[in-house]
């Protein structure tokens, strides 16, 4: 029985259509969402490619009809219109011939058909039945198969062969078997020389069509019109897809090019040509690499992109993602300020890096502003831990030949008391050997001892010498200087310590009282007007500048020189200006003191103290004879350096005498504590100190800082403001820490020891710790971006070290080469690469044509011009002269004086290699064997040497102070030993090729045929003569001796007297063509 109230039933009383209605708009929903995410919302860069693709194309055809305008513009110039006409000629002279001998090429074409048919035919009938043949081993079936194959050569076989007239007729012809097969040889044969020919009638027509395409690619800026055409075309055939560069060898994927299309195009594209920031800023990312140049030596399908910008390259879900810049990602992309901080890790050997001027000036920064002298970093400053290690390695020696001397000892007792001869001779055999190795460890420690002396050479302090402030500075200026740098002298490179009165005094005292207590013998005064000459003249201002601000005039390398006068003792002035690298006493490293002349008196031995005396006379360890400057000897005689030092004497703002007194310089009991602050501070880093010669340096190592993990970088108090702010990076730390490192101490409560050491090396404009690169000068803001690129740079890479820059051909040599170049600032003097000007360059006085001519030579072609062993002896010796030194040796005419850097022989290695390497010269250099001059070649180059047309003598030095007082070149007795023989031809030939600028005339000689001969007056001597006449005069110059050269002076007295000579045409850079004739050049 059914109840009376059934329950209901759910699928028959409720209806589940809205449910199922709104769950199916949900699901459409969440399809088309999925749909929409993974065709778009997940693949951002579909739209960046269609995006390009669109404007790429547009930019294209608008370039089309501009770039048909340049190319018209060409073809209608007089030069193209000229090779045009040219071709239109020969194509119509070539005509009639190449017409003949198409038709006869025709012709045999046909007959080669029909020859080639049946020859091809008989040759497949012979090559059967040869094959029957072989295979046959019956003898009676074989000799009927032979038969049968000659009664087939002997034919007859037929052929129709066309007539030469063309009208459709043939003549028949019957051939055996071996004649038709040498009838189509013959007819191949015929058509190959018919070729030939035609090849060489088109040969004229083939160059000249050449010749004018490269002339129109050369001389149009940018693609021809096929090529845009060609891209058109291209971009047409455009698919989207993710490009991607794969090279698993260096663990790379990058994908960067999915968005970035426009990096590697054959075009220059600007967000202006793709639309503009302000039409759509994701155009952006389309433009060109900004300097393509880097991409012909780093191929991106090689290199990829992220291993210089950093960067997520795989990422391709947002721009945030791909770029790197988002919280655990190690690598996020370099701001653009600092994009060349990615060339550190495969560069780090370099010091000046192609391409990257930023990085370069950040190499630079971190040696002058003396960074070098706290922290570590490999490459830089390593003499100091190299002369160490030598050393331990002289001492783990001397233990070890002390060890066997003492079993030479007893191997001869124990051979005296053997109880047989044989025993016996075994323990004297044992010490012979003993012996020998003792003298090949002495031989080993002398080795050692002249590297100590290298490396002592070639050890620099990047501060001066503070164990003679004493007898330099004047007591009251201390103080001052150390209290704050910057307010006394703001261009100096000394930072700022940020020290209290108390701290200061210390400091200052210590100083003072661990200084020579020395004197220096008394000068007379000089001339202050001749010392001003002499320092803008000399070569002074090439690292030094005299003037404040805007005023200032010359080179940021050294010290400004301006308020001298205020801190320096004249006597010390004098010495210091006579010879920068003079020390009152020199230093043992092995006894860790200065030497006095009493330790060289109790061994009957003279204080004297050089390269060539620099042995201990207490322990024979090699010494520390002169001051670890970089500053070189000018080689003035003692009355120029009295000038020069009267005139630094002038150069005061107050009068010395104003300066407080500083009583507390003596006082014993402040000296305790102004050593702790000394070693605490890290001074000995930068100075050489009494008694702290072997401090190492106080702060961290920095090779790979751009590595360490941003947890491991103190932010002090300031880890959330910099995750706010967006400078939680490691350029915002770099950069803040250099602007105002003691910002990280704000808030912190340390004892004072462990407050932050680091000084200012920037002063700010106001005394507000936290704003940072805001509160600088605008020069300040540029060094703090290069030296935060270096250390942003300078990481452990993850990249296999084969893709580092570490040659081992010429290039190293380039490398190391640089290193010492600025290492003693010798760009401030010479032009080493076009569009590098030297400082002097850039000096008023220069400017003029008579002041270019007193400019130092350039270095464009150094390795090819000289002969490396004399560049060796000349960069040791610049006066090439053991006792006349007050000069120069090369250009005596020259008031810039090339001084005496007293490179170590390490350096000296490194400059030599590197000036050959820098004009791709081989090492070892072997000079070429030049033929020896006949009589009459003698009396032709004599003769041309002295016309009027060529007065070399004119212009170079002859030995003659009168007439050297006008030279403007070097004296010809220098070619031998000095040139190199080609590099002196291609100089004669056209010098400005080889020195843009140059004085030295080009056009003097011309071509004909194979040969130069000269483009004047021609002696009569030269009637007849088929030589080479630029190869007879340079012959001749490498064997002008001086009596050759008194002999060319006689000869040309009438060119010479009178005065000061004309002055050769200047030539335009790059034009190779003097502004005026040679004839009126030399005033014919």
């Amino acid at each position: 029985m059914a109840p009376d109230n059934p329950e209901k039933d759910p699928l028959v009383n409720q209806s589940l259509a809205g449910i199922y209605f709104i769950s199916a708009i949900l699901l459409i929903l969440v399809f088309g969402w999925s749909l929409y995410d993974e065709l778009f919302g997940l693949r951002p860069w579909k739209d960046y490619e269609r995006l390009f693709i669109g404007h790429y194309r547009a930019f294209l055809q608008k370039e089309i009809p501009k770039q048909r305008a340049r190319e018209k513009a060409v073809q209608e110039s007089p030069e193209y219109q000229s090779m045009k006409k040219q071709l239109e000629d020969v194509q119509v002279s070539i005509k009639p011939q190449l017409a003949d001998v198409q038709r006869r090429i025709s012709f045999l074409d046909d007959q080669l058909q029909v020859v080639m048919d049946r020859a091809t035919d008989a040759r497949a009938q012979v090559t059967s039945q040869l094959y029957q043949i072989e295979h046959t081993s019956a003898r009676g079936e074989k000799e009927s198969l032979l038969q049968n194959l000659d009664m087939f050569k002997r034919g007859p076989f037929v052929v129709h062969l066309p007539t030469e007239d063309g009208n459709g007729k043939t003549t028949k012809k019957s051939y055996d078997y071996e004649q038709l097969q040498a009838e189509f040889v013959h007819l191949q044969d015929e058509k190959g020389q018919l070729m030939a020919r035609q090849a060489t009638i088109l040969r004229p027509v083939s160059d000249l069509r050449a010749k004018t395409e490269n002339y129109v690619k050369n001389h149009l800026e940018g693609l021809t019109v096929d090529q845009i055409q060609g891209l058109v075309a291209k971009t047409e055939a455009f698919t989207i897809e993710i490009r991607q560069i794969n090279n698993p060898d260096a663990g790379l994927v990058d994908r960067c090019e999915s968005c970035h299309l426009g990096i590697r195009e054959p075009v220059v594209l600007t967000r202006k040509d793709l639309g503009g920031r302000d039409k759509d800023p994701r155009t952006a990312a389309f433009t060109s690499h900004p300097d393509l140049e880097l991409l012909k030596i780093h191929d991106p399908e090689k290199f990829g992109c992220t291993p210089c910008h950093n960067g997520n390259g795989m990422q391709l879900d947002s721009v945030e993602q791909a770029h790197g810049e988002y919280e655990h990602w190690l690598w996020p992309l370099y701001q653009r300020e600092n994009f060349e901080a990615g060339c550190q890790q495969c560069h780090a050997a370099d010091m000046v890096v192609d391409h990257a001027p930023v990085l370069s000036t950040g190499k630079d920064l971190f040696q002058w502003r003396g960074c070098a002298g706290c922290h570590r970093f490999q490459g830089y400053d390593s003499e100091p831990e190299d002369v160490l290690a030598t050393g331990k390695q002289i001492d783990q020696l001397g233990t070890e030949r002390a060890e066997k001397q003492r079993n030479i000892q007893r191997a001869i007792q124990q051979g005296d008391q053997a109880p047989d001869d044989e025993t016996a001779r075994k323990f004297y055999t044992q010490a012979d050997a003993l012996r020998v190795s003792v003298s090949e460890t002495d031989m080993r420690i002398g080795q050692l001892e002249v590297q100590t002396k290298n490396l002592l050479m070639g050890m620099k302090k990047i501060g001066p010498d503070l164990k003679e402030v004493r007898v330099k500075i004047r007591p009251a200026w201390v103080p001052v200087w150390i209290n704050n740098p910057h307010a006394w002298r703001p261009t100096t490179r000394m930072p700022r310590f940020r020290l209290d009165r108390e701290e200061v005094e210390a400091i200052s005292a210590f100083i003072w009282q661990s200084g020579l207590d020395v004197n220096l013998p008394h000068q007379p005064p000089g001339d202050p007007a001749k010392g001003k000459e002499s320092v803008e003249t000399r070569g002074c201002l090439a690292c030094h500048s005299v003037g404040e601000g805007s005023k200032a005039v010359g080179g940021w390398f050294a010290a400004n020189l301006t308020r001298v006068g205020e801190k320096d003792n004249y006597d010390f002035l004098v010495r210091w200006v006579h010879n920068p690298r003079e020390r009152t006493r020199p230093y043992c490293a092995y006894e860790k003191r200065d030497l006095t002349e009493q330790d060289y008196k109790k061994h009957s031995l003279p204080f004297v103290f050089d390269f060539d005396h620099s042995k201990c006379p207490n322990d024979g360890h090699e010494l520390v004879v002169e001051q670890m400057t970089v500053m070189p000897n000018l080689r003035l005689s003692w009355q120029d350096s009295r000038d020069i030092a009267s005139y630094l004497l002038t150069l005061r703002q107050k009068d010395p005498a104003s300066y407080p007194k500083a009583p507390f310089l003596g006082d014993s009991a402040l000296k305790s504590k102004g050593r702790v602050l000394v070693l605490r501070y890290g001074c000995a880093g930068c100075h050489e100190i009494a008694g702290l010669e072997d401090e190492g340096r106080i702060g961290t190592e920095l090779t790979a800082e751009g590595s360490k993990p941003l947890e491991q970088i103190d932010f002090a108090l300031y880890v959330g403001e910099a995750r706010r702010e967006g400078w939680y990076t490691h350029k915002g730390f770099f950069e803040r820490k250099l602007a105002k490192p003691e910002m990280f101490d704000k808030g912190r409560i340390k004892p004072e020891p462990e407050l932050l050491r680091m000084p200012d090396f920037f002063e700010p404009q106001s005394d507000e710790v936290t704003r940072g690169m805001a509160d600088l000068s605008p020069e300040a803001k540029e060094q703090i971006v290069a030296l935060t690129t270096f250390l942003m740079g300078s990481v452990n890479s993850q990249y296999p070290r084969r893709y580092f820059y570490l040659p081992e051909d010429l290039r190293r040599d380039i490398q190391e080469g640089w290193w010492v170049v600025k290492k003693y600032n010798c760009i401030g003097c010479h032009q080493f690469k076009v569009g590098q000007d030297s400082v002097l360059m850039g000096l008023a006085r220069y400017q003029t044509p008579e002041g270019k001519d007193q400019l130092p030579p350039k270095l464009l072609t150094e390795g090819a011009r000289v002969n490396p062993e004399w560049l060796r002896r000349f960069l040791w010796n610049p006066a090439m002269n053991d006792t006349e030194t007050d000069r120069n040796g090369v250009r005596s005419y020259l008031k810039v004086r090339m001084p005496t850097f007293y490179f170590s022989p390490i350096e000296l290695r490194k400059l030599v290699r590197f000036f050959q390497a820098l004009s791709s010269q081989p090492m070892p250099y072997i000079p070429p064997k030049l033929e020896p001059l006949t009589g009459r070649e003698l009396e032709m180059a004599r003769a041309l040497f002295t016309s009027r047309g060529a007065p070399c003598l004119k212009c170079h030095a002859t030995g003659d102070a009168a007439h050297d007082r006008f030279a403007t070149a070097p004296n010809f007795l220098l070619a031998h030993d000095r040139l190199k023989p080609d590099w002196t031809k291609h100089w004669i030939l056209d010098p400005a090729m080889i020195s843009p600028g140059t004085a030295m005339p080009s056009g003097l000689f011309k071509q004909a045929e194979d040969r130069w001969v000269f483009a004047g007056p021609t002696p009569s001597l030269f009637k007849g003569y088929g030589g080479d006449h630029a190869d007879l005069l340079v012959r001749y110059m490498f064997e002008i001796t001086p009596e050759e050269q008194r002999r060319l002076v006689g000869m040309s007295a009438g060119a010479l007297k009178a005065g000061s000579p004309k002055k050769p045409g200047r030539t335009v850079s790059g034009l190779g063509r003097p502004l005026v004739s040679v004839a009126a050049m030399h005033g014919r």
